[in-house]
């Protein structure tokens, strides 16, 4: 029988061994892209779901990967693992309002590798970017002192009732963010406590509120019970309606509707919620009065691709009732515009500003509406003019009766 002899072995076992520590030790090509394709499409599959933070930080783990594999991952045919983490994490950074960093990621990506959808984002975060000139959007957290003053009611509003919603992520990745609807609604909703005398508990406060939501509370086409009308008093109830965020037009019927953050301006008569609706159903609620008050544009100027902003028409059964008050932040076909420096929607500040009794313009320790209004076209139209470049913005204040105070101080 003949035996193998031991210079034949010696080779062959040292192949073996050579062979294990290196597939031990030294990642193989293959084990790379694994890993550089797993932390890629785990940060695409988060950043679809909305989870932004933990997308960039799967997409830097990719671009880890890729640097240390770069040849490797070359090799097997992945040239687009160069630039595309760089685009996925630019947009995720787009969309935590990290305008910079996003810029940073996006213009790399557009050098290496440009695309239509790079273009697209890296506009839409120069245009952030440009609205907040030096501030840093994550820095813009304090309250301004000037609104700090906030003023206590003469007497506590027993049966009032509210609704603030603040919508300011859009799930549709064309829609830009309002940067500071939350931030709005979350100071509005201490003035309605202080200043408005409403209780705490008869506030309804939402965020990135859904058609669902809206549905919910408001009402629908079939009913206008909703989770707004269980709170109502009949006749003893003051309603008040605060929102900040998109609103967009029906092109064909010019109707307006208040955008949802589920919703699409192309078929926002499927997925908006009509301003004819909302105003229909707060009429048939029976309260003592109703006040709304919207930070936020209907011409679509912000949303609409490839049309022209529209002057919206409104079916408002509320209009003729004495005790319905009606504010919107701007007018026609312009654009609601933001205050950087403040931290705050342009109206929504000064709105804030009139109620710490700077629109008191008697001292006679109420705000009415007439009050309001000249205070807010004194102010809001010259500071939009002066910070954007001739644009124009023109509140709107609608009631039947002027002389109605929105708030009386002690």
């Amino acid at each position: 029988m003949k035996t193998r002899s031991f210079t034949a072995t010696v080779p062959l076992v040292f192949t073996f061994i050579a062979a294990f520590i290196i597939s031990g030790i030294a990642p193989s090509p293959a084990h790379a892209l694994e890993d550089y394709k797993k932390n890629y499409l785990k940060g695409i599959e988060l950043k679809e779901k909305g989870e932004y933070e933990a997308a960039v930080k799967s997409f830097d783990r990719a671009l880890a990967d890729r640097d240390i594999e770069k040849k490797k991952i070359r090799y097997y045919g992945m040239r687009y693992g160069e630039y595309f983490p760089h685009r996925e994490k630019g947009i995720s950074l787009y969309r935590l309002k990290r305008y910079r960093d996003a810029i940073a990621e996006l213009e790399f990506t557009l050098k290496k590798f440009p695309s239509e959808e790079t273009k697209k984002y890296l506009a839409l975060a120069r245009m952030e970017q440009a609205n907040l000139g030096d501030q840093d959007l994550f820095k813009v957290v304090e309250t301004p002192k000037e609104l700090k003053k906030i003023l206590t009611a003469r007497a506590v509003n027993k049966y009032a009732v509210a609704v603030i919603i603040g919508n300011r992520d859009y799930k549709d990745r064309d829609i830009p963010p309002v940067t500071y609807a939350i931030s709005d609604a979350k100071l509005f909703e201490k003035y309605l406590i202080k200043t408005f005398g409403v209780r705490e508990g008869n506030i309804i406060f939402k965020t990135n509120a859904t058609k669902g939501v809206f549905d919910n509370i408001f009402g629908t086409h079939e009913t206008y019970k909703g989770l707004l009308y269980q709170y109502i008093k009949p006749g003893q109830s003051d309603i008040y309606v605060y929102y900040s965020g998109h609103g967009a037009p029906n092109i064909e019927t010019k109707k307006g509707y208040i955008m949802p953050v589920d919703s699409n301006p192309g078929s926002i008569a499927i997925g908006g919620y009509s301003l004819d609706l909302l105003y229909g159903n707060l009429a048939k609620m029976k309260g003592r009065s109703v006040t709304v008050i919207t930070d936020a544009c209907f011409s679509g100027a912000n949303v609409l691709k490839n049309a022209s902003p529209v002057g919206i028409i409104v079916k408002n059964p509320l209009a003729a009732s004495r005790g319905t008050t009606l504010i919107n932040s701007s007018a026609g076909t312009e654009i609601s515009s933001w205050y950087p420096e403040k931290g705050h929607g342009m109206f929504t500040y000064w709105f804030l500003r009139g109620l710490t009794g700077d629109a008191d313009l008697n001292h006679d320790k109420e705000v009415t509406t007439m009050e309001m209004d000249n205070y807010l076209n004194d102010n809001i139209p010259y500071m939009v003019r002066k910070l954007y470049n001739g644009r124009k913005q023109t509140p709107s204040i609608k009631t039947v009766d002027m002389s109605r105070p929105l708030v009386e101080f002690k």
